[in-house]
């Protein structure tokens, strides 16, 4: 874990910073010293005693990602309140099942809109660091009821490396990939093979994004956070 203090006088903005791993991810990252942006679409409540608790907490900031003016309107009132967004992770995502889903609207929020707030972190003097939160099904070929959702997560990874190149030296591009860290709302699904034994925690995703977010030397990679089930399929030596 990195020393406490170690991003401090630095601006965060997590979507989706209310619930789940958004929130442990604003916890790790408040906790290192960061200033905490929170962004949420319907969880107001949740947002605003997240950032009361947070330990570097700033606001709290609403709007629908899957509609281009609310995500400029989410990032214009992060930076014209901090000054600038530092770190952007891009955690907020549309998860549902094949047949059941809105194609047009996931691929907004899970695609369009990381890209987009990507972008305006790159357009600030002196660039950022920008976290895209993926998923371990990048890794295996599409099967399972979520197979257009995977679809958007792997568009999203395609980017990473791409613009690590295009935006270096002043801005940094990374993505980690959880595994089976917690149920979807709302559905269920089996773990699956963990080579590690032992399911991610929210926490163990956090820490890999604070990482990410701390050192300077990283850019255009994925940190697969899955116990290693992104290695089915491999031979061992």
């Amino acid at each position: 874990m990195g020393e406490a203090g170690s991003l401090a006088g630095k601006v965060a903005l997590v979507t989706g910073g209310s619930r789940r791993i958004g929130a442990a991810i604003g916890r790790e990252l408040a906790a290192r010293g960061a200033g905490v942006v929170v962004h949420y679409r319907h969880s107001e409540a949740e947002a605003i005693a997240m950032n009361r608790a947070l330990k570097h907490g700033v606001f709290s900031v609403r709007g629908d990602l899957s509609d281009p003016r609310q995500r400029e309107w989410v990032f214009r009132e992060a930076a014209e309140w901090m000054g600038r967004v530092d770190i952007l992770v891009n955690n907020a995502a549309l998860f549902e099942r094949d047949g059941e889903s809105d194609a047009a609207a996931m691929r907004a929020v899970n695609v369009d809109a990381p890209q987009d707030l990507a972008r305006q972190v790159a357009a600030q003097p002196g660039g950022g660091c920008v976290i895209h939160m993926l998923d371990s099904r990048i890794a295996r070929p599409a099967a399972g009821p979520f197979r257009e959702y995977a679809a958007t997560k792997r568009e999203l990874a395609d980017s990473v490396a791409r613009l690590a190149q295009k935006w270096a030296p002043k801005t940094r591009v990374n993505g980690v990939a959880p595994g089976p860290v917690l149920a979807p709302e709302g559905a269920r699904e089996a773990a699956g093979d963990l080579p590690l034994g032992r399911r991610p925690t929210p926490e163990d995703v956090a820490h890999a994004v604070a990482f990410l977010a701390e050192n300077e030397s990283v850019t255009g990679q994925i940190l697969f956070v899955d116990g290693g089930q992104h290695l089915a399929g491999r031979k061992r030596q």
